[in-house]
């Protein structure tokens, strides 16, 4: 009871929850390059010169291992920081390579290095997805919690719902920026194979039982 009244409560809550991070993950998506002399804060891209000062690689030898992290280390203004880029920016670096670093609100959101790039979704963006995940997860503590007494049932739902999250929460960002296209379907489509098959699969075995 305790859960299901939390869980309730968090949905009650959510709208502004999530509008919250959408608000800035607009502003961020709208953002255009900061002018000369721009405030401390204010909602534009600066661009920064800086300088690959260190690189290296971390994971594990073998098989069964995470694939490898290509990382550098970069030097903007009078901040340092440590990068995991692609293979093509990463290649391109040398130590003493100068960089150049877009920066929103003190975080990097890209890095450029001969020509090549890599992007980063700033907190703006990954708090949107985190709290579509978490809105997607309370509703279904809400629906397992009202049939808590078929248990094998609820076994069934509650993995097929955590396995349909990711397809929620790149249908839901991408519907909310306007970007949704026939990647973004089929992409969604593609992630969501799993919990249909685990959904259908426990219906079938919860009629039998």
């Amino acid at each position: 009871m305790v859960v299901l009244t939390v869980a309730v409560l968090g949905l009650v809550h959510a709208p502004s929850w999530v509008e919250d991070a959408y608000r800035d993950r607009a502003a961020y998506e709208r953002a255009s390059q900061c002018p000369a002399g721009h405030p401390a804060g204010a909602d534009c891209l600066e661009q920064v010169k800086g300088e690959v000062v260190d690189m290296g690689t971390r994971g594990c030898p073998g098989d069964g291992c995470p694939p490898e992290e290509r990382r550098l280390r970069v030097r903007y203004g009078s901040d340092t920081v440590w990068l995991t880029v692609n293979g093509s920016t990463y290649d391109a670096a040398r130590r003493g390579t100068p960089a150049d670093v877009r920066v929103w609100h003190g975080a990097v959101t890209r890095v450029t290095v001969r020509g090549h790039s890599t992007d980063f979704l700033p907190s703006a963006g990954s708090s949107l997805l985190w709290r579509l995940a978490g809105v997607w997860l309370l509703a279904g503590v809400v629906i397992c919690a009202l049939i808590a007494s078929r248990r094998r049932t609820l076994a069934f739902l509650g993995s097929a719902w955590l396995l349909l999250t990711a397809p929620f929460v790149v249908i839901v960002d991408t519907s909310l920026m306007g970007r949704l296209g026939v990647v973004d379907v089929i992409l969604a489509v593609v992630l969501a194979v799993p919990g249909v098959i685990v959904s259908v699969v426990g219906l079938r075995r919860s009629v039998r039982s």
